[in-house]
């Protein structure tokens, strides 16, 4: 029961910093993230949740309410860190969705209820003028287009309302979504040595810029408090304040900086995998919350591709209604299993938004940016993305879908034919 629970160790580390921070008692610092979490995600029973996730949202409470009442504009301080952009997340997540879909099932069961409590607002127009609850707004009709914190339901216009005690804004509208994008980073703090993989969330117009993967720069994040967590935070401008550079390191370092030589240097990170050692790689690095779900792991991986499909598959699966495909093989792998085996090649899932704005089939022809040209089979490849498990008949298959593909352009062979996709051409023990 509830009751028998306990707040996790890492949570309550984060609450007494609150709590010291903002002069008040550790106790009173839980009561204040439980209304958070209600406005912010619905959780009405935080304690039968997962850990994994009640540290996670402690994290961000800590993070959210550090600026609160400061003055100086809506940037939070940030901390440089340096390394690769390696790849980004195909989709977004809505983090809002699970309060809008509960305020919204309130308002249907009991629309009294849901406005007295304040969860939900009743937006109309009157003199021109946006009006929530009766009340009005500062924001001025504009012909047919709804204010931006509008949500209709039938015939109705709704807001949902800010709940958070915490907050500035508590009572006021709030957007109806609150979409995040992952970026990673494989790098560290500038000039320290604790390189890793980095989960980057992104916002507004940050999901969706133009950012230059596998080369050096530097990049304005907000650190997690907790050091064995691996989220770093971004304000709104993050994609405007990346500094593409190498000068983070000294002269005679920067070939290290490569990304042929980066992406796979075990002797920098943990990061990059062995073809032939997936399946050991996903039963270490998986993340199995206390629900039972299984987080796959994200890896870095090199092969030589073995099949190219460059022909669009439908796939219910993909944000875009489809994906593309291609195999890669190594010695290693061959030697491990042998060359005619089902287990001699790993296939690499290619998003359809990666295919249509990454180059996953092709590579800047001579080192020149932008110079994009068309590979074929037997190309080494740098594949990162997320590691997964399927059966196949009485064993179990690796398969990556990847969030970035690096062709090295030094080693790519041009596309000038259809190519050979017989595996023997790679040699290797059966």
């Amino acid at each position: 029961m509830t009751e028998d629970k306990k707040w996790p160790d890492a949570s309550i580390e984060r609450l007494q910093a609150y709590a010291d921070r903002t002069g008040v008692k550790v106790g009173e610092a839980v009561n204040e993230f439980k209304k958070w979490l209600k406005a912010e995600f619905s959780v009405d029973n935080p304690l039968d949740e997962d850990e994994y996730l009640l540290v996670e949202w402690t994290e961000m409470f800590v993070i959210e309410t550090r600026n609160l009442g400061g003055s100086g504009g809506s940037s939070r301080a940030t901390s440089t860190y340096v390394g690769h952009l390696v790849g980004i997340e195909d989709t977004s997540r809505d983090m809002r969705k699970s309060a809008r879909e509960n305020a919204l099932n309130m308002f249907r069961a009991n629309s009294d209820r849901a406005i007295s409590e304040k969860l939900i607002g009743i937006v109309t127009a009157k003199e021109g003028v946006w009006h929530i609850n009766g009340e009005a707004t500062t924001e001025r009709v504009d012909g047919s287009n709804l204010p931006w914190f509008a949500l209709e339901e039938g015939d109705t216009i709704l807001c949902l309302l800010n709940t958070n005690a915490a907050s500035a804004s508590v009572g006021k509208p709030m957007a109806p979504t609150s979409f995040t994008r992952t970026l990673y980073l494989l790098g560290s703090e500038e000039k320290s040595n604790k390189i890793g993989l980095w989960r980057v969330t992104l916002n507004g117009k940050s999901m969706d810029a133009e950012y230059n993967y596998h080369e050096p720069c530097k990049v304005q994040v907000i650190p997690p408090k907790d050091i064995t967590r691996d989220t770093l935070y971004t304000n709104r401008d993050f994609h405007t304040t990346i500094e593409y550079t190498d000068s983070f390191v000294p002269d005679n370092l920067r070939q290290e900086l490569q990304a042929q030589r980066f992406l796979l240097n075990e002797n920098m990170h943990d990061a990059s995998v062995d073809l032939s050692e997936l399946a050991e790689a996903h039963a270490d690095r998986k993340i199995k919350l206390p629900s039972g779900v299984t987080l796959n792991p994200t890896i870095i991986v090199k092969g030589n591709v073995s099949r190219l499909n460059k022909q669009a598959m439908d796939s219910e699966y993909d944000a875009t209604g489809r994906s593309y495909r291609m195999n890669i093989t190594s010695l290693s792998l061959q030697s491990r299993n042998g060359r005619d085996s089902a287990q001699s090649e790993v296939t690499v899932w290619i998003p359809g938004r990666l295919h249509d704005e990454h180059h996953p089939f092709e590579y800047e022809l001579d080192g020149i940016k932008d110079n994009w040209t068309a590979y074929a089979e037997k190309t080494p490849v740098i594949v990162f993305g997320r590691l997964k498990m399927r059966p196949y008949q009485d064993d179990m298959l690796p398969s990556i879908t990847a969030l970035g593909i690096y062709v090295p352009p030094r080693t790519a062979r041009p596309a000038g034919g259809s190519g050979s996709t017989d595996l023997n051409q790679f040699g290797g023990d059966e």
